[in-house]
């Protein structure tokens, strides 16, 4: 009597979990029902280059430096500028009308509306190559502008397919965990009659309700994973998707075989530091040209009128003054040895760029290794997954055939099927990161034009 109030308490429990799984697969189960929103790698891709921030930000630079150059070319040409002045001018000494110069500064002695229009040009005959220095630094500038643009791109193609790829191999595996517990479910049912018979205990039946449950509670866990990547790649596409409708489909040519010619020297971190170097060192030749004297060209031509008492009368009243045409010579003599101090600091960047450039281009050449090495790992490890799903697959072929001539019970053939899905699962992970981690060693072998 005792152990028929047990198993109708067992039964009682099983079949409450069984309708939850129930429930819970159909909540899990939509994209059956509506149309599926399918994504291939190629077109997330365009959409995050055309939407991404970095390359964004990274295009208005261009056009700054492009900005900055125009300003470093306009060194070469000669500036002109005009002034006008309009003053009331009240001599409070009472003497005899007179000029009085202190340093720069002009003391009229005279009371008087006065007005002037002069008109000023200035203009660099020699300074020892430091203008051409200032437009090299502009150009190199556009050029290390434009190559960030360029590494930019290839980053976030690179961060769009390790999304992708996880978004793929996350997708393939709730479609195998799904597959996996309709099976377990299959065979908790089959263990249950069993145990209803007598032929197994009861531990046997709610191992496989666990595995079920365990089933159950991967599936909830990949669903979130996969919302949380799909957030991921709408903030580089700026699209929204929907996890409950969505197709990701597989890596195309997942024959392609990679080159190993990667060349760090033709990657954009070395091209980027090589001209910023260049830059700098520019700017610590000019800083050594600027302590030579640098010559220009300067005139000025002067219209001046005044009267006494009326100001219109002295804005009338202009009249061509005089004009002057001269030659400058300017050096700096001293300046509190702040200039040895930028030329030091100069030098010390220089330096600390070159370093900057040796660890770049060594973790690039570390990172394109163990890709390559990954790469190498999973072609081996493919042809060994392929080899034991045919394994598997003539195992099973071979246990359905026994169970239908009873000489294997169903629960083997269930296990089977189970040990079919994972392997499957594992074939397509292993082939997905594969063809995933060779599209990122060419991406990274892309060289700069």
């Amino acid at each position: 009597m005792a152990q028929l109030t047990d198993r109708g308490m067992f039964h009682g429990f099983y079949r409450a979990l069984w309708l939850l799984n129930l429930l819970t697969a159909i909540t899990l189960s939509p994209f059956h029902i509506f149309a599926a929103q399918t994504l291939d790698l190629e077109g997330v891709t365009e959409r995050a280059l055309k939407n991404a921030h970095e390359v964004k930000l990274s295009g208005i630079d261009i056009d700054i430096s492009q900005a900055m150059k125009k300003r470093a070319y306009s060194l070469y040409y000669p500036t002109l500028s005009a002034r006008w002045n309009s003053e009331y001018a009240k001599d409070l000494s009472g003497g005899t009308p007179q000029v009085t110069v202190v340093g720069d500064t002009i003391i009229g002695d005279n009371t008087k509306y006065q007005s002037s229009l002069s008109l000023a040009a200035s203009y660099t005959l020699f300074d020892f190559g430091s203008t051409g220095r200032k437009v090299l630094i502009a150009k190199k500038d556009v050029d290390a502008k434009r190559t960030v643009f360029i590494q930019q791109v290839r980053d976030i193609k690179i961060r769009v397919l390790n999304l992708y790829t996880d978004l793929l191999i996350v997708s393939k595996e709730l479609e195998a965990k799904m597959e996996l517990l309709s099976l377990y479910k299959e065979l908790s049912l089959t263990k249950e009659r069993l145990y209803s018979a007598g032929t197994i205990s009861k531990i046997e039946v709610v191992d496989e309700a666990l595995k079920a449950v365990k089933t159950l509670d991967a599936i909830d866990n990949l669903k979130l994973r996969l919302k949380a990547l799909l957030q991921d790649l709408s903030f580089y596409t700026g699209d929204s998707y929907d996890a409950d409708s969505l197709r990701i489909q597989e890596f195309q040519g997942h024959n392609e075989d990679y080159a190993n010619d990667f060349n760090a020297e033709k990657s954009p971190e070395f091209k980027i530091y090589g001209l910023e170097i260049e830059k700098k060192k520019a700017e610590l030749d000019i800083l050594k040209r600027e302590q030579l004297p640098q010559f220009g060209l300067y005139s000025r031509y002067v219209w001046y009128g005044q009267d006494r008492d009326n100001y219109d009368t002295s804005v009338k009243d202009l009249r061509e003054r005089n004009y002057y045409v001269g030659i400058s010579a300017t050096m700096p003599i001293f300046e509190g040895f702040k200039r040895s101090a930028d030329m030091e600091k100069t030098a010390l960047e220089i330096d600390r760029l070159k370093i900057e450039k040796q660890k770049k281009l060594a973790e690039l050449a570390n990172r394109h290794a163990k890709l390559d090495e990954t790469r190498r790992m999973y072609m081996k490890g493919i042809e060994t997954q392929k080899d034991m799903l045919s394994k598997v697959e003539e195992k099973l072929f071979m246990t359905g055939r026994l169970t239908e001539q009873k000489v294997i019970d169903w629960i083997d053939l269930l296990n089977q099927r189970i040990e079919l899905v994972n392997q499957r699962f594992e074939l397509v992970k292993a082939i997905s990161t594969k063809v995933s981690t060779i599209k990122e060693l060419q991406i990274l072998s892309e060289e700069i034009n």
